[in-house]
Order: structure tokens, then sequence, then C-alpha cells
């Protein structure tokens, strides 16, 4: 049997919950000796049907699970076997509604987005090979073993672990990377070839970022791939190009003629792999490792001109204490780009720090866009598999601006 505590609000109107979460500041905290050493807990708010993971030590207090797990509580517990039966079911409705959005049959796509899908800091991407999971909290440390055990109980795909980044580091947790199904570990094979935004894509779990792919920006890849043949697009600069899904867009379309930025030589050959693969002409791959500044710097004092450019940089801003300087970063990285930037070509830039909003985002872009008449082609966002909540918060975190700077 779990043990479920009761918890009470602290100056909140009403018991309507339109978030995922509460705040430390908006909760009577439990007493230390009704908690387990993690000082986490499954909890019931009291006066309502909402129950959620608590943990103490964090900021977001407790971050709620789907609703219909209320109706299994019996005296203010829930059996073990119960409570992980009501998650498989939970998973195969988010399996049936992300179907819904019609991607192509049998790309990869995201089965939970955390605590905007009802499971608190558990992210899921289905790869259709493997099912890859990632745990961001204490509160995904507490869910992550019923987790499991639900998988399995409605998919017998192989199951593998990366919990890993700067999230995971302020809570003080440690990285796993990991299978879990015992089978896959006497493989030991890492390699997942997939396919995403109608591209064939490989990666290997062992030394991707975040779950393999960003799967997010599926929609912003295929808008490009719709746009890119009404232009005279001969050259692409893919800045933090990672996977080279940008590239291997490009390349699909026609480019010939590509420049990759990254930090990861590895990652730089698994791009230029991925391009190889998605082009239907023979293609120029130049790999520069290092810092992207530092690389464009270099190339605007060789003059180099490129007719599509990409920057889709990590998070600036991992943090609110970082957002004056993850804007002056997007400023100069902007600014950098602009003047790479061919007349009448396509810039795209990112942004996937969830504390930098999309007005933000905009300002610190126009202070960096040299001169001209830039006008947005379109504004993108992430993947509606990506489950964004119809609320004003940082469930909204990815930002795509596809620019031209249209000569008169």
């Amino acid at each position: 049997m779990i043990q479920i505590l009761e918890i009470e609000t602290m100056g909140l109107k009403n018991n309507f919950f339109k978030s995922p979460w509460l705040f430390s500041n908006q909760i009577k905290h439990i007493n230390d000796n009704e908690l387990n050493d993690q000082k986490v807990s499954l909890v019931h708010i009291k006066g309502t049907k909402k129950i959620g993971i608590y943990c103490k030590k964090s900021l977001i207090s407790v971050r709620f699970l789907p609703d219909k797990i209320f109706n299994h509580i019996e005296n203010n517990t829930i059996k073990k076997e119960t409570f992980i039966k009501a998650i498989s079911e939970h998973l195969n409705t988010l399996k049936r509604e992300k179907i819904k959005f019609q991607f192509p049959k049998e790309e990869a796509f995201r089965l939970s987005h955390g605590d905007n899908d009802g499971l608190p800091a558990i992210a899921i991407d289905d790869y259709q090979s493997v099912l890859v999971i990632q745990s961001s909290s204490q509160a995904g440390e507490f869910l992550l073993p019923f987790i499991i055990d639900a998988l399995k109980l409605i998919d017998n795909r192989p199951l593998f672990e990366r919990s890993t980044g700067q999230i995971r580091k302020m809570e003080d947790l440690p990285e796993r990377t990991r299978w879990i199904t015992e089978s896959s570990k006497e493989n030991n094979n890492y390699e997942v070839n997939c396919n995403f935004a109608k591209l064939k894509m490989n990666f290997f779990l062992n030394k991707a970022q975040k779950t393999g792919l960003f799967l997010d920006q599926r929609k912003n890849l295929e808008y490009l791939s719709r746009i890119i043949k009404d232009y005279d697009i001969q050259s692409c600069l893919d800045i933090c190009s990672y996977a080279g899904a940008w590239s291997a867009t490009a390349a699909s379309s026609g480019v010939n003629d590509l420049t990759l930025i990254d930090q990861d030589s590895w990652a730089l050959n698994l791009a230029k792999n991925n391009i190889l693969a998605n082009s239907n002409n023979n293609v120029t791959v130049e790999m520069l490792h290092g810092d992207m500044f530092e690389h464009m710097q270099r190339l605007l004092k060789l003059e180099k001109k490129y007719d599509l450019i990409i920057a889709d940089p990590p998070a600036f801003a991992k943090t609110k204490k970082h957002v004056p300087e993850a804007k002056r970063a997007y400023s100069r990285m902007t600014k950098l780009a602009s003047k790479l930037l061919s007349d009448n070509g396509i810039l795209i830039l990112c942004s996937c720090s969830r504390h930098i909003p999309d007005h933000d985002f905009l300002e610190s872009v126009c202070v960096g866009l040299n001169e001209g008449n830039w006008v947005f082609l379109h504004k993108g966002e992430q993947s509606p598999c990506h489950t964004h909540l119809a609320n004003p918060d940082s469930s909204e975190y990815l930002k795509c601006y596809f620019l031209i700077n249209r000569k008169l």
C-alpha cells in the first residue's frame, strides 16, 4: 500500500487549479517525521479531488497527477498495483490523444511531456524501436519506478533511461544513462534509427543530448521543408547543429553546400551522416568544431555568406537569474548570424529557454538584427506532442523565428 498524506493550500482564493503544480508558498508543509528520507510523498489536496507528489525540498512543492487516480484512493492509501494500472491507463490515453496530431506513420514523438501531461517531471519519447525515459526532479525519481512498471504492462519494447542535464544538478540528483530492460543490456547496442519530421535520423542513446533528438522542432522542420524550394537556397550554415536535423531538411530539399558548427565533435560526425542519409545530391559538408561565437566571427572575417542560417542553441537561461545574460547572448548571436546572411536569405533563430518569454526573445533579436527590412515569414513553436497548456506559464517554451531581410 502507498500512503497518501493530506495537505492544505495557503492564500488561494479557491481550489480551482489551472497550473499543474503548487509552489512552496502556496501550501502548509508536512512535518518531516511523516515523510521519507527524500522528504517526498503522495498527497491529497484537502477539500478537493486533486492528488500529487509532494517534495518538501523543492520550490515546486506539489506536482499534480491525473485526477482519475483519486477514484482509487481508500482510507488515504492506494494499492501499488492499482496505482501502476492507473498510470498505464493514463499512458494509453496519452498515446491515443497524440496519435490524433496526425504525425506520419511510425514517426518518433513525445508520449509524455512531464507535468503538462500529468506525469510530473517524467518525459517519455517514443522512437518506435525503443522508449526513452527522462526524470528531471525528485518528484520524477519518486514516480519513475511506477512509470517503468506501467510501461511494461502495456508495451514490450526496450526501455532506456537518460536522466541527465542541468535541472537534475539543481536538485542534487546524479545523472543516469542506462538500459532498464534486462534483455537490452546484453545486446549493448545503443544505436537508434527512426523517422522524424519526414527525415531518416540516426543517433546513439549513450552519447545523445536530452532523450536523443529534439522532437519539439518537428513542425518547424516541416515548415522549412515546405518553403525552402520557393527561395534560391544554395548554402546553409547550421549553428549548434547537434544531430543535423535542420541541415538534413535543407539537404533533402536540394541544398548541397552545408556548414555545421557544434562544440561536440561526435555530434558533428553524427550530423554529417544524417545529412548524407537524407540528401538526393552530392553534398559538401564542412564541420566546424568549437565555440559558435568564435566561428561566426571567423566566418565574418573570411567574408562568408549563406542563403540559409539556423541558430538553434541550448537554453542560454537555465534559471531566472541568467535572463539578462541570456538576452545579451541572443542579441549577439542574432547580430553575427544576420551579418553572415545573403541578400533575401532566410534566418532561423530559436530559443528553448523557458525563462525567456516570447516578447523578451523578440526584443533580443531586434537588438541584434543589422540594418534592413526584416520581416517574419513564420513564428514557430513546439510540436503539439510537447503539450502546451492553455494558461500563461512556462509550458510554451520554444520560440522559432523565420526571418528574411527583404530587399525592396
